[in-house]
């Protein structure tokens, strides 16, 4: 899938998006088999979080209806922390005798850089996130399926470090008295095994969006494996776990 990132003719910025949120995908899935190899897995699910929200993002653009709306409120939607970024580095300016440090000119040069690869002249000029009207994360991820959200919210815990977090993860307890966890966490198997099924789901069901087209046959049979794997140890799993409970 990597290799066929790469373009056989050169990329607009719309398809240049969706390649560059692909490759995201494919840099966070390598992410994760790190982690599992370390086995330090307490992450894992703010990583699939991650997965799940750039997957609901390419969804969203890949069915765009050609006009390119989308495409234009991911871009506006992106750059709106970089605008009020700038107000605060012209508000530290005025606060001082109007001399600019190097590294707030670095900023803006970088902003700038930034919003022009995008087609965007005027960053300080962009509306507000109202009036872009790009889709809550929310939204976005309920594309993918109906229990796509539910793992989304799941992996809250651990990017917060809630008391779930803590509990599971970080403390142990024996029924009355608490004490620190150094050791890893446990792995489970459903923070390698979710993200495969998305992803292989996804790119088979968007190939013709997604990667180049003389790598489309011979990946959408491979991924299909992958996924049939990963479907079937998920149900393995399931089945085990339904045994150690009725013991």
């Amino acid at each position: 899938v990597v290799a066929s990132l790469r373009p056989v003719t050169p990329l607009g910025r719309n398809s240049a998006i969706i390649r560059g949120l692909l490759m995201r995908v494919t840099k966070l899935l390598r992410l994760t088999l790190r982690e599992l190899t370390a086995k330090e897995c307490f992450q894992l699910l703010s990583v699939q979080r991650a997965i799940l929200e750039t997957f609901g993002t390419l969804k969203y653009l890949v069915d765009d209806d050609g006009s390119g709306e989308r495409f234009d409120q991911y871009v506006m939607n992106s750059l709106v922390a970089e605008r009020e970024l700038l107000q605060d580095i012209a508000e530290n300016i005025s606060q001082r005798d109007g001399s600019v440090l190097h590294i707030e000119e670095r900023m803006r040069r970088s902003i700038e850089t930034t919003a022009g690869a995008a087609g965007i002249a005027d960053v300080a000029a962009l509306p507000g996130r109202s009036k872009i009207r790009w889709p809550s994360a929310e939204t976005r991820i309920k594309l993918l399926g109906p229990n796509a959200y539910l793992a989304y919210r799941m992996g809250s815990v651990e990017v917060h470090g809630d008391w779930t977090d803590l509990f599971r993860n970080h403390l142990y307890y024996d029924g009355k008295e608490f004490s620190p966890k150094p050791e890893e966490v446990h792995i489970r198997p459903q923070v390698s095994l979710t993200p495969a099924v998305l992803v292989t789901d996804f790119v088979v069901a968007h190939t013709d969006a997604l990667i180049e087209q003389s790598a489309a046959a011979n990946l959408r049979g491979r991924l299909e494996g992958v996924r049939e794997r990963a479907t079937r140890v998920t149900s393995l799993h399931e089945v085990f776990l339904a045994r150690q409970t009725a013991k």
